[in-house]
């Protein structure tokens, strides 16, 4: 997340940049935000799934927020060259084809051998922008000599090593190009897991009643960090069992399911084991200021994709999570739901809206360590003449500015009403519309506890 500089030219579709598309959450469908504003000349597009809210720019403190770097490891700056070897350390690394996110060349070989710091551990690639021609154009993935994976098409896409070193292979043919990937490698470890160990405890329910979208007000302080930690108890993180980093976001909608997007587990199978959610957590690589008994890692039980889930739109890139346990939404104020759109044709537009997620903070850069937030106007449905489904929303600065980046995808876009904080966006290519998809959650999460 970050803050883009204001730019003089007219508004136009970039994966980074300006106003962002959201699907919202209505009954039965949903809607996303764009983001629409040229980039600046020496930053290039970060965002392709994109909340509405943290925009990306190298430093914060321009805009008067404080950035946190990482507390573990230095950053190694994306690999934007046709191959090379690296070594990825506990921040990990970022590889993205050649000339991203411009479209990469005819006739490309690149060659990426890439090694885990660590000899007991694996590597995990999550490539959240990744759009390759799939007739004659392919990244391959070896481990050794054994091909593994062979991936193009367009989507988000996740690969997990036996190893500790993997070898990407890119290889495009002549008829032509796309814009390609932009793919964050980390390394884990199996013995040593993340600094957070999956914490599974017997399934507790809850002990009262709870209330949605009340946010943690107390403490709060100028600035793109989330003040105070919890803020928004209803954020949650993505990542597998033994990775590092939260590579997608979500939220919590009641005492059992978790909302994100498709594109964030598109390919895993339904009961796909060892995707964790991160909930009541704020630095995700720092357990000083967990809470006990609220932060964790839980495991997921089941994964329900929106059956009319487009991988070359993103139209209804929504999912939800049914978690291994039922959360208690109402013993600790650092757990709990948001709450969901009432009125389905209510198109919020002109209203203020946050976005939150652990997305990086520049194109290519660094997730930070800590929760970061955003806020940005809601367009009108017009989106500034742009193409976009009716499950869509809009949400940005014309003149540039605020966005979301690699790592806030499948996190929640809300505004303020009556007092509570509501849900009406999931960050997509843009965001997902949740106004038009209440029937269809409702529907899908008939064994859980709604707050009130």
């Amino acid at each position: 997340m970050g803050v883009l500089p204001p730019s003089t030219h007219p508004p136009h579709v970039t994966r980074g940049l300006g106003p962002v598309v959201s699907a919202a959450i209505k009954s039965g469908g949903r809607q996303r935000f764009v983001s629409q504003a040229p980039a600046a000349e020496d930053m290039k597009a970060c965002c392709v799934l994109v909340l509405v809210a943290v925009a990306c720019v190298p430093a914060l403190a321009q805009e008067g927020g404080v950035y946190v770097e990482p507390k573990q490891g230095e950053y190694v700056e994306p690999k934007q060259s046709c191959g090379g070897k690296m070594t990825v350390g506990v921040d990990g690394v970022v590889v993205t084809s050649p000339s991203f996110p411009d479209n990469y060349g005819n006739r490309q070989k690149c060659n990426w051998k890439i090694t885990a710091e660590n000899p007991d551990a694996y590597l995990s690639i999550y490539c959240q922008d990744f759009d390759v021609n799939c007739r004659g154009d392919k990244l391959f993935v070896y481990e050794g000599r054994t091909l593994k994976d062979k991936l193009c098409g367009r989507g988000a896409r996740f690969y997990s090593s036996e190893g500790n070193t993997v070898t990407l292979k890119f290889r495009t043919n002549k008829r032509g190009t796309r814009q390609g990937f932009s793919c964050m490698v980390s390394s884990s470890s199996v013995s040593t897991t993340s600094s957070k160990a999956p914490e599974i405890t017997t399934p507790s329910g809850n002990t009262g009643s709870c209330t949605c979208g009340v946010p943690n007000l107390n403490r709060i302080v100028g600035g793109e960090e989330v003040s105070p930690p919890n803020k928004y108890p209803w954020q949650v993180g993505l990542k597998m069992s033994n990775g590092r980093n939260y590579w997608c976001g979500g939220s919590i909608i009641n005492d059992r399911y978790v909302m994100t997007a498709a594109h964030c587990i598109y390919g895993m199978s339904e009961t796909s084991s060892g995707l964790m959610v991160g909930v009541g957590d704020h630095n995700m690589y720092s357990t000083n200021d967990d809470v006990s008994g609220a932060t964790r890692l839980v495991a997921v039980e089941r994964i329900i994709q929106h059956p009319d889930y487009n991988t070359r739109t993103l139209d209804n890139d929504i999912a939800l999570l049914k978690l291994s346990e039922v959360l208690d939404l109402s013993q600790y104020k650092e757990l709990g739901a948001v709450c969901l759109p009432a009125d389905d044709s209510k198109t919020y537009a002109g209203e203020q809206a946050t976005a939150s997620g652990w997305g990086t903070l520049s194109s290519g850069g660094s997730q930070p360590s800590v929760l970061n937030e955003v806020t940005v106007p809601i367009l009108e449905p017009s989106c500034w003449g742009m193409s976009v489904t009716a499950n869509m929303l809009c949400a940005g600065l014309q003149g540039g500015g605020k966005d979301t980046c690699q790592g806030d995808s499948g996190g929640p876009l809300y505004v303020e009403e009556n007092s509570v904080r509501v849900q009406v966006g999931i960050t997509s290519w843009g965001y997902g519309w949740v106004s038009k998809y209440v029937s269809w959650i409702k529907e899908n999460t008939q064994d859980a506890t709604t707050c009130q």
